[in-house]
């Protein structure tokens, strides 16, 4: 039996009571199995039993367990190789949602130039394992094979680069991981390339999670954002990006109020509501401690207007101990004005 490396390094899930959200999102972060039905949510994906057959092997069988997103994928993959998949499949458990990566989006959108991104794969795995011990040359290698993949099928350079940084993330690189994603996006802008909204919007989380996904790279999404959909959707994209962003624990960055007010004015929405409904969903994330001094100030007036609207603010800013703000005198008595003109003060009597 052989599995595939995504599930092969995590636990499973032993059956029992069923899980809470957090213990359970908890778990498939950290590549846990979970009991079949165990999440609803779309950070979870079935884990599917599927078996293949090759003359060569007589009566045995190769079982791969594949997430059900890749199965697809995974199918292509070994029909290339010559085995037949029986078309049975069962669903045996839960693991957390892949974004379709390279090669596998090459096979499933492209089949008919699939190959380019399988001869590719040995090298891909060669230079992974260079990754850790000497990554400028690893980088090096897939900055070559980049180049190779882009003057026959451009349109396979985005997943590329993303699963080169994927590589690094392995190794806790950071640094090299959000270059390569920088150069993903780079792809879709120089070669004009049809953007998927929901596997890009996907993959953007992905690597905000990962604690690769740069300030100047959001702030460039916002761009191509403005430039690639109607306002309106551009804001609702970048708004889910930003909450969901804040949610898996990194906190609004500097200039977040800024960008989001041109989405906003763009949109022709009223500014006072589509602000106090962000900065509702930004303040239940645990990161808001950490927003910088930036956000409260532009939010301050925000802040006011919500908590009149929501008296479940006003609890929440007393829990809050700015950590983006300084420790002068100034930014505890700015602090402590902000909580008396929302009113949270009153809840301390």
């Amino acid at each position: 039996m052989t599995t595939n490396d995504a599930i092969t390094h995590g636990g499973s899930a032993h059956d029992g009571s069923p899980y809470d959200e957090a213990t359970a999102a908890a778990l498939l972060d950290a590549g846990a199995v979970l009991p079949p039905g165990t999440r609803d949510r779309e950070d979870a994906d079935v884990l599917t039993v599927r078996t293949y057959t090759h003359p060569a092997l007589d009566e045995r069988t190769i079982v791969r367990l594949v997430p059900g997103t890749l199965g697809e994928a995974e199918d292509l993959a070994m029909d290339f190789l010559g085995l037949v998949r029986d078309p049975r499949i069962r669903e045996v458990g839960q693991v957390r949602r892949e974004t379709l990566g390279f090669p596998a989006w090459a096979l499933v959108n492209d089949p008919a130039n699939g190959h380019h991104a399988l001869a590719l794969v040995k090298d891909v795995e060669r230079l992974a394992r260079q990754a850790k011990s000497r990554p400028g040359t690893a980088k090096e290698g897939f900055e070559a094979l980049g180049e190779r993949l882009g003057r026959a099928v451009p349109h396979f350079l985005p997943t590329f680069y993303e699963q080169a940084a994927r590589v690094f993330l392995q190794h806790e690189n950071t640094t090299y991981a959000a270059a390569f994603f920088g150069k993903a996006r780079d792809a879709e802008r120089v070669h004009a390339l049809t953007v998927d909204e929901e596997r890009q919007r996907a993959v953007f989380l992905e690597f905000a999670f990962a604690g690769a996904l740069t300030v100047k790279a959001l702030k460039e999404h916002v761009k191509d954002l403005s430039a690639r959909l109607s306002p309106a959707e551009a804001w609702a994209q970048y708004r889910q990006l930003t909450v969901e962003r804040c949610a898996a624990g990194m906190p609004p960055y500097a200039s977040l109020p800024q960008d989001a007010r041109a989405l906003i004015k763009a949109a022709g929405l009223n500014r006072v509501t589509e602000e106090c409904a962000l900065v509702a969903d930004l303040l239940a994330s645990p990161a808001a401690v950490r927003a910088p001094a930036s956000f409260w100030n532009t939010y301050r007036a925000t802040l006011v207007v919500l908590a009149g609207q929501r008296p479940a603010v006003r609890a929440r800013l007393l829990e809050i101990m700015p950590a983006g703000l300084g420790r002068s005198t100034e930014d505890d008595e700015f602090w402590l004005a902000l909580l008396a003109e929302t009113g949270a003060d009153g809840l301390l009597t």
